[in-house]
């Protein structure tokens, strides 16, 4: 044992955690301060355990005496049981009541019924998101890899607090994960829809990015992940946001309409409209920066219904309670998209280089684009409705 280290432990008849070394709890054990009953957390074995039971019984007066401790560790137990009933009927009875869920989570984790801790914990989680004192206690009684599961645990750091992260994250699993990718967008332009194609496949995969680091990770997922699950991480995806850009068309398509009819200009088509109207381009992009990418974060983070999920409702309702996090988030994926426009528009006429550096350019900003959106997902996840 590390002498450094300090121990949880828990008093009998006490509520109140105090930290010690393993030589300093030694020393109250020889001094008969600490009894056989007292409770001990256990980080490398990660559990609770009453002192009767490690080896700090060696030093417990009653035990040396050859005293028989179960009684204490026995009445110890039946107390925590009776106080984890009362526990359960509170929370029952006041159900939003948060302090009565977390006392019950602590209370199971003393006992060893770490499920119920683990639900307790998550129903705090679910109601108070990266509650304090929910996420301490959860890291106190987990391990690393217990803690993935919870969801809402710690609220990532938004992307513009790290930039130099945000610029590096794309090569942060290796040169590859550009490359290729690249080299694919490439080819697709000599293939008749292939840019169609080409847009289908960087949106998967910006889609992919975003869902894996909404949990914290700060690189792209592995290529392999998508096909772990494909109805749930390509298929659901793909067919739900298809449905939102049509969704989008019918806006535009009506927004456009009513602005030709104002103009009296009704003959003409919608498309030689939009390319011959500034202010229509610029509103165009407008509607598509601020709906589609709130779009993206509802289809990723709501597990409802497909009808709840594709309602532009719920979709602005969701945008209003973001706040200024969703409009930072958007005013960075555009900033990040804007080299890439210009970069096109400087090179996309140059045979063949042209759209070898294009397809760079957008291989590399998708990663980027995919964390921005990870990180609203992670910080704002539990306002979607």
């Amino acid at each position: 044992m590390t002498t450094a280290t300090l121990y949880y432990v828990l008093r009998e008849g006490s509520t109140r955690e105090e930290q010690w070394t393993w030589q300093e709890i030694e020393d109250l054990c020889r001094s008969g301060e600490l009894s056989a009953a007292v409770r001990i957390f256990l980080p490398d074995e990660d559990r609770w355990a009453v002192l009767g039971e490690t080896r700090f019984a060696e030093y417990l007066p009653e035990t040396s005496q050859g005293s028989n401790s179960a009684g204490p560790v026995d009445e110890e137990r039946a107390r925590v049981e009776n106080e984890y009933k009362a526990a359960l009927e509170r929370a029952i009875e006041s159900p939003d009541t948060l302090e009565f869920q977390l006392d019950a989570g602590v209370l199971a984790a003393q006992l060893g019924h770490r499920d119920e801790a683990r639900a307790h914990f998550q129903t705090v989680l679910h109601r108070y998101p990266y509650h304090t004192g929910a996420a301490q206690e959860v890291k106190r009684r987990f391990s690393k890899a217990e803690q993935k599961v919870f969801r809402y645990l710690d609220r990532p750091e938004p992307a513009w607090d790290d930039l130099a992260e945000l610029a590096t994250m794309p090569l942060a699993r290796g040169p590859l994960y550009v490359a290729v990718p690249a080299v694919v967008l490439a080819v697709l332009t000599w293939v008749p829809f292939g840019g169609f194609i080409g847009a289908v496949l960087l949106w998967l995969w910006l889609f992919q990015i975003m869902e894996y680091t909404a949990r914290g990770a700060a690189r792209p997922p592995e290529w392999n992940r998508s096909f772990a699950d494909p109805l749930r991480k390509l298929l659901r995806p793909a067919l739900l946001m298809s449905v939102v850009v049509v969704q989008w068309g019918v806006v535009i398509a009506g927004g456009t309409k009513l602005a030709m009819m104002v103009q009296g200009r009704g003959g003409e088509s919608l498309w030689v409209f939009l390319s011959r109207s500034p202010v229509a381009l610029v509103a165009t992009g407008i509607v598509a920066a601020v709906y589609l990418p709130a779009a993206m974060v509802s289809i990723g983070g709501f597990t409802g219904s497909v009808a709840k999920t594709l309602d532009p409702r719920r979709l602005v309702r969701t945008i209003i309670r973001m706040e200024h996090e969703y409009i930072y988030s958007v005013g960075l994926v555009a900033a990040i998209g804007l080299p890439v426009v210009v970069l096109r528009a400087l090179v996309g006429g140059i045979p063949v280089a042209g759209a070898i550096i294009s397809a760079a350019a957008l291989a590399y900003a998708a990663p980027m684009w995919g964390l921005v959106l990870g990180k609203l997902l992670g910080r704002t996840g539990h306002l979607i409705e």
